[in-house]
């Protein structure tokens, strides 16, 4: 079992579990990328173990968060199995990711990702998706989401950044899909992944469960309140939200590689 940090209040865990839910129903993201940086700064534990804490608390999160958006009609339930496309794709690369983490140099692919997620927000800020477009059933758009998802989880592994950040924008710019849907699809193709990664931490013995799941209540319980703030907030609003998200993920990822290169 990893060590246990500086005793913090509870208020500490429920306040960063209601911060995170909320942005992840919101934005369709884990919350990791919010998460991960409350973590280090108040229980003062390493970049990994907060990474684990994250995606214990990412499983309950995201699936209530999908089941608030399916319930509420703003997506529509058939949409749930491009979401296990996705998720299928990501699974299965998440742990070359890893291994690549550790045999490649990094530093090449942390900035060419920050570079593209510049380039996403750019493109994001000038999309006005149409929220009454969902994915159709074709071979193209089957092809499309399998690539999508080896990209995620591969991404995923090596970096640490949540699939959220690339799932979004790809949807949204590039299938050309209402937002809502892209952010329901993005937290499904979650799901699976969080389980698998924190199943592999559980075996290695890096799992703080009491930590996980004392964030990740709270986060689950106020992931329905972001839900439903993405569908009063309107699309002309959520995009620029949005990118600010995607420049604010480039900003914290481009800190750590300048730390990196620093140690290196």
């Amino acid at each position: 079992m990893p060590s246990a940090p500086r005793t913090v209040s509870p208020l500490a865990f429920i306040a960063i579990g209601l911060v995170a839910g909320t942005f992840s129903g919101f934005f369709g993201v884990g919350g990791g990328i919010i998460m991960i940086p409350l973590l280090l700064l108040v229980l003062r534990v390493d970049q990994r173990q907060a990474s684990v804490t994250s995606l214990v608390a990412i499983i309950p999160t995201a699936t209530l968060a999908t089941i608030t958006f399916l319930a509420s009609g703003f997506v529509p339930w058939d949409q749930v199995a491009f979401g296990l496309i996705v998720a299928i794709g990501s699974t299965a690369t998440a742990p070359l990711g890893s291994w690549a983490l550790r045999t490649w140099n990094v530093a090449f692919v942390r900035w060419l990702f920050i570079g593209l997620l510049g380039i996403a927000a750019l493109l994001v800020f000038v999309t006005l998706p149409d929220r009454s477009v969902h994915l159709e059933w074709t071979v193209g758009t089957i092809i499309g989401l399998v690539a999508l998802g080896v990209v995620m989880g591969f991404v995923a592994g090596l970096l640490g950044v949540g699939g959220g950040l690339i799932v979004v924008p790809v949807l949204i710019v590039a299938f050309g899909v209402s937002d809502l849907t892209a952010k329901a699809l993005s937290l499904v193709a979650m799901v699976p992944a969080s389980i698998s990664g924190t199943l592999g931490s559980a075996r290695a013995g890096l799992v703080n469960w009491r930590n996980g799941f004392a964030i990740g209540i709270p986060a689950a319980c106020a992931s329905p309140f972001g839900v439903w703030l993405a569908g009063i907030v309107p699309v002309e609003w959520a995009q620029p939200l949005l990118t600010a998200l995607l420049v604010y993920a480039a900003l914290q990822l481009g800190v750590r590689a300048r730390a990196a290169t620093r140690k290196g």
